[in-house]
């Protein structure tokens, strides 16, 4: 038996509305009116301005002009936050569209490009610059001369006392110079500088305080700005972080913005949870902890951006005050969702399926010089220490390659078919994204009318941005601009769109390429990774891999870019990011040269054991051969071949090394071969070290890791945790015997990332220990 009931159509219409409001994503979108208002350098209203705003999650983009007021409306009822830009004033406003309800706001913009520029670049990276120091004191009556600025800078609270004694700097990031001088009775400090350059303002110790440009022109200028000190404690802990305590009623300073951060999440649940705030382009760093409310306090300097970091998060996002004016305060909340191979970090020790390989030509700082011939490629030749004696058990060879750069390149008459799969997640937040914006610019500039792009952009999801089609390349520099770093890594996601998208315009005509950055892991295992890509490898795509830092997943970057015959770069530090994608552009549309084969012929008086910064292609009793990728005009490659000494004596003299290289000219279109030949040298000197060149002690030390970290691999599979500790304390003497302890910047990361081994290793001796 069945029963019906019937129901009255009002109350069925309001069921049906409740059930598709109850539907995930079926609530109310809110609505935002934002009204903004554009004048020009005279304070004249400027109409018909263009505006742009662009969706930062989706990347819808929607167009719009002034009237001639100036003014312009608009109404947003979709996406959550939206960045606008008003003419060539990229990122002016951020818009945030309200959950639910109707929310009103505001902006007054005076049209500047040239001042928003200077504005919102972001400023130099301190930490990397060795500065010069000139200390200024100057008399009251100090004068301007032929070469020289005088400035002088007044310094007072905000109820108009001066500030005397205080130091006062200005940085010269381009000539890498700091000028000092201290604040008299009446609150001035004096500076003479060189005209033509851009300084940043320091006030007793914090940076970039105010920016100050000089011209051509050797006036006497003053500047008075306002600054209140500091009336709370700031100490700096053995991590070197700063640490703030506070006596008096919490409250925002002039030069100082009151943060209050609310952490959820975590193994804590946002209790007591440590969370560090690195000052982006700066060393300076904070360091706090949550209180039983999941919150916890800062005051931070104007003008800067801080990166958010947990013990196992990196990346969980950004405080941004750079474009904080006045005197406030402001609340903000993070999710800590603790990342697996921060807490667990046993559980990412290498393994035979996932070593990482570092590049020995990513720590090379040389730049080969031109060869007396004509060939396009130079190949230069020379042993990390030519001599040897009766002591000596192994010797390092050295072959160089670079590229004389032709009169006239021949570009490639293929279109080309590229799709950029870009990682914005939280990790890349700061200093990574500004650069890689930057240097995606640069490229967008380079590409023509004919070549076909495509940009995906992955987080803990991934999206088209752009999809696959002719070069637009104002909207694609729109697009590249409102990116904003958060979230997770999801480079399966990503790289599944782009498949779909290079697929879209592959044909015998075009150059298909695909070119993925990441600076992190995704939650897929490797093998779906590239089972997932097998069938687009066998088409004849290829992919170019850029890792970042060295938290990557570089097994899998590896993997990718060598089955599918792409080039792998590296950028350790984020400033090398425009360098990768300067050669990916030189490899895809100014080929040099192609199939270049080197033969290395040796004598039976030395043992050949290993290549470095090559893969061996071939190996006999007599011979090594390898083979390089596409020469490209900025090609600067370095390998390193180590060999073993058999009874060496001093008819090694007597037995040269012969290495043979051969190329295909693609702008000559013809073969070319050219042979190098090399001795070593027999002294009874006794003090002879095998390494000399600071260059090759950073290649060598690459190469010393990337074998120990195979060892590792192997007994970290067969769980013998012990010994894998053992060979990784061995292979920090083995580098503090090779280096003598003095470590470039580029190996500092390196340094970190085999702390992080060191500490899985601990933790998973602890864990067995346990488990006895």
């Amino acid at each position: 038996m069945k029963l019906f009931v019937m129901i009255p159509t009002p109350v069925r219409l309001s069921l049906l509305l409740l059930f598709l409001w109850m539907l995930p994503g079926a609530h109310a979108q809110g609505v935002l009116n934002f009204h903004l208002t554009v004048y020009d350098a005279n304070q004249q209203p400027k109409a018909n301005c263009p505006v742009v705003i662009i969706e930062t999650s989706s990347f819808k983009r929607k167009e719009f002009k002034t009237d001639q007021e100036g003014k312009l409306k608009i109404v947003l009822d979709e996406g959550k936050q939206w960045t606008a830009n008003i003419g060539a004033m990229r990122n002016h406003n951020l818009l945030n569209v309200p959950e639910s309800g109707v929310s009103n706001a505001s902006a007054v913009a005076t049209y500047d490009p040239e001042r928003w520029k200077q504005l919102n670049t972001p400023p130099p990276n301190r930490s990397s610059i060795d500065f010069d120091e000139i200390i200024q004191r100057l008399p009251y009556n100090a004068r301007p001369d032929a070469n020289n600025e005088l400035l002088e800078i007044a310094v007072v609270s905000e109820y108009g006392k001066v500030y005397g004694g205080m130091d006062v700097a200005l940085v010269c990031a381009a000539t890498a110079t700091k000028y000092t001088a201290t604040t008299d009775h009446e609150g001035i400090a004096r500076f003479k500088i060189p005209l033509n350059q851009e300084y940043q303002i320091d006030l007793d110790g914090e940076e970039d305080f105010e920016q100050h440009k000089v011209g051509d022109k050797p006036f006497k200028r003053r500047i008075t700005l306002t600054y209140t000190t500091i009336r709370f404690k700031e100490t700096i802990n053995k991590a070197g972080y700063i640490e703030q305590s506070f006596q008096d009623p919490l409250k925002p300073i002039s030069n100082r913005v009151l943060v209050g951060v609310q952490v959820m999440g975590g193994p804590n649940n946002g209790k007591g949870e440590d969370i560090y705030l690195e000052m982006t382009y700066s060393n300076k760093k904070y360091h706090g902890t949550t209180n039983q409310e999941g919150m916890v306090y800062f005051l931070l300097p104007k003008k800067h951006a801080y990166r958010v970091n947990f013990n196992y998060q990196d990346g969980a996002g950004v405080i941004d005050l750079t474009r904080f004016y006045g005197i406030g305060n402001m609340n903000t909340g993070f999710m800590y969702v603790p990342e697996e191979r921060l807490q667990y970090p046993e559980r990412f020790l290498p393994t035979k399926k996932d070593v990482p390989s570092l590049d020995i030509n990513d720590f090379v700082s040389k730049t080969y010089p031109d060869t007396e011939d004509d060939e396009l490629i130079n190949v230069h030749v020379k042993w990390g220490s030519n001599k040897i004696n009766s002591s000596s058990k192994e010797a390092i060879l050295e072959i160089g390659f670079s590229v004389k750069e032709p009169e006239e390149k021949k570009s490639l008459s293929k279109p080309l078919n590229i799709v950029f799969v870009l990682d914005k997640s939280g990790s890349m937040a700061g200093e990574n994204i500004d650069v890689l914006k930057s240097a995606m610019f640069h490229f967008i500039e380079r590409l023509r009318p004919q070549d076909h792009v495509a940009l995906i952009f992955f987080d803990t999801e991934a999206v088209i941005a752009y999809e696959s089609k002719a070069v637009n390349q104002k909207i694609l520099k729109d697009i590249v601009g409102a990116a904003q770093a958060s979230g997770g890594t999801s480079i399966y996601e990503g790289l599944k769109l782009g498949y779909q998208e290079v697929s879209k315009h592959s044909d015998d005509q075009s150059v298909d390429r695909l070119i993925l950055l990441t600076d992190g892991y995704g939650s897929k295992p490797v093998e779906e990774v590239l089972e997932l890509s097998a069938n687009y490898f066998k088409k004849g795509l290829t992919i170019s891999t850029i890792g970042v830092g060295t938290s990557y997943n570089a097994a899998l970057l590896t993997l990718l870019s060598q089955y599918s015959g792409g080039a792998e770069h590296h950028a350790i530090e984020s400033d090398k990011i425009p360098l990768a994608l300067d050669k990916e552009f030189e490899s895809l549309l100014y080929p040099l040269a192609s199939n270049l084969k080197v033969k290395v012929k040796y004598n039976n008086k030395i043992i050949y054991k290993t290549l470095y910064g090559a893969p061996e292609f071939s190996n006999t009793n007599s011979a090594v051969t390898f083979k390089l990728s596409k020469i490209y005009s900025s090609f600067n490659k370095m390998a390193l071949l180590k060999f073993k000494l058999e009874n060496a004596d001093k008819d090694i003299e007597k037995e040269k090394i012969s290495i043979q290289v051969s190329y295909f000219d693609e702008q000559k279109q013809e073969q070319i071969e050219i042979v190098r030949e090399t001795q070593l040298e027999w002294t009874e000197e006794t003090d002879v070290e095998m390494l000399y060149d600071q260059d090759m002690k950073n290649a060598y030390s690459i190469a010393v890791i990337n074998q120990s970290l195979k060892v590792i691999a192997d007994l970290c599979d067969s769980e013998n945790y012990k010994a894998a500790r053992d060979q990784l304390n061995e292979t920090i003497k083995s580098l503090k015997k090779i280096t003598n302890e003095k470590y470039t910047d580029e190996m500092i990361p390196v340094l970190e990332m085999i702390k992080d081994y060191m500490r899985g290793l601990d933790q998973a001796l602890k864990n067995q220990a346990g488990m006895k």
